[in-house]
């Protein structure tokens, strides 16, 4: 078994290329700061070819094929500059709490720390809180805000190694006006002992946000939608991963009288184009290594179709799901070899709330969703993907 190791329309559409030039690394401060491990990493030999996984590697390849990450930018800066204009989470005065829950290397929450700057200049920065429970993390991200403490105004705190997935007390003290943040995280609750185990997990990782959320606290939670395509794939032969977690959290907030408030973002994910016959071999893993020495176009869609699978190519085959797995990917692909996704955004309130918070929330959430087309537009503008390479 394989384990899993991943507002105002004119001011949004106006940070898009800033936001799309971090991403795409050019900023050279930024490749120095995050990428330098991954680049040398992904210069191994790759296991992908042979039909094993890499999950660094194709999670590195989805992010170079897709426009989420960029959506994700305009929406979380679309999604700030309504907040604040309705008093929530960034106060005149006050600096703005950022708790980052499986903090990663460090890229997002350098971005999340440039996209609150930029909202709010004129106050006094960020706090920075960052936890993962992989202290190569901690350490990349420890790394990647050092560097930028001082041009960005930001205080980092604390950044440590806990457990987030695990429902134990997490080592940060609850706080007011905190906006934590949990993106692509609850996958990997997923239990072998099935759904329900599943679920409390779930639910501890919940109060403990909760715990951290004090008065007017808010926290972020972002995954693919229960309706995305993707998530679709995933569930069909994922075996270490909980694919729909989304709905689990819905779920457990109206068992538990939770406020959670969801908004929907879509996306794309772009497959090379291949020829009938080298989908073909996409199902026969004894076929990969010589057709990926052939062309590279190939070894990309392997990593993209492990990317989807969140496992081994050869795990599949082993289990005669492969052929059927890569049938139904190939049938989501529009005649530009692109498979439409969407996540889901849901706004997790704390209990504690000042009269009209609930109300600033969700005025925000209907400001950001309004904007969504424009949003859309322009990270689609923003990725030129190379769908033939």
């Amino acid at each position: 078994m394989d384990s899993a190791q991943t507002r105002y329309p004119g001011s949004v559409c106006s940070a898009a290329f800033a936001i799309w030039d971090l991403n795409c690394g050019v900023s050279k401060k930024q490749i120095g700061i995050n990428q330098l491990t991954t680049m040398s990493h992904l210069d191994a030999a790759n296991p992908v070819a042979n039909g094993q996984i890499d999950h660094g590697r194709v999670f590195v390849t989805f992010t170079r094929h897709t426009d989420q990450k960029i959506t994700h930018g305009l929406l979380f800066e679309s999604l700030l500059r309504a907040l604040k204009e309705r008093g929530v989470i960034l106060k005149a005065g006050q600096p703005t709490t950022l708790v980052d829950l499986g903090c990663g290397e460090g890229r997002t929450a350098y971005e999340m720390i440039d996209a609150i700057n930029r909202v709010h200049p004129q106050d006094h920065g960020v706090n920075y809180y960052g936890l993962d429970d992989d202290d190569r993390f901690v350490r990349s991200t420890e790394k990647a805000l050092e560097a930028v403490q001082g041009p960005q105004r930001l205080r980092v705190i604390n950044v440590q190694r806990a457990n987030v997935l695990q429902g134990e007390p997490l080592p940060v003290a609850t706080m007011d006006d905190v906006l934590l943040t949990l993106g692509h995280v609850l996958y990997y609750t997923h239990s072998p002992a099935g759904r329900d185990e599943t679920r409390r997990r779930i639910v501890g990782v919940l109060e403990r946000v909760l715990a951290l959320l004090g008065r007017d606290g808010l926290c972020l939670l972002n995954h693919n939608a229960h309706h995305c395509q993707l998530a679709t794939l995933r569930a069909s032969v994922a075996n270490s991963v909980e694919a729909r977690p989304t709905s689990i959290v819905a779920e457990i907030a109206e068992e538990k009288r939770l406020c959670v408030m969801s908004l929907f973002a879509p996306f794309r994910l772009g497959f090379p184009r291949l020829t009938p016959i080298q989908w073909q071999k996409t199902k026969e893993a004894t076929s990969y290594q010589a057709e990926a020495q052939r062309d590279p176009r190939f070894l990309t869609a392997l990593e993209l179709l492990s990317f989807v699978a969140q496992r081994s190519l050869n795990s599949l085959a082993q289990e005669q799901k492969l052929a059927t797995f890569v049938d139904k990917l190939t049938s989501t692909l529009d005649c530009d070899g692109v498979l439409h996704g969407c996540s889901e955004y849901q706004l997790l309130l704390s209990p504690r709330q000042s009269p009209g918070f609930r109300e600033g929330v969700e005025a925000a959430r209907q400001q950001s969703e309004q904007a969504m087309d424009c949003i859309v537009r322009k990270a689609a503008q923003a990725l030129t993907l190379p769908y033939g390479e």
